[in-house]
């Protein structure tokens, strides 16, 4: 209870989301206005898209996926 008292009058009290976060040991993720990696990004900036870095991807849209790929595609609602 000492510790409680102590920690109002320093002004040193911590919030209960601070509390939480320290417990859990969350590291809360920074904006800094940079997109985010997936683990798959990460792994193909590592490795290359196929396992052998420096070389390209050698996946190519056929034609008949690309006539059967609509221009205006719109996937709507999830809900």
């Amino acid at each position: 209870m000492a510790t409680r008292l102590d920690e109002l009058a320093s002004g040193k009290l911590k919030s209960s989301r601070q509390i939480y976060d320290e417990s859990v040991k969350i590291r809360r993720q920074v904006d800094d206005g940079q997109p985010r990696l997936s683990e798959d990004d990460m792994q193909r900036a590592q490795f290359g898209p196929r396992g052998v870095p420096g070389k390209p991807d050698p996946a190519k849209m056929v034609p008949q996926r690309r006539k059967k790929t609509p221009s205006d595609f719109d996937p709507g609602h999830t809900a």
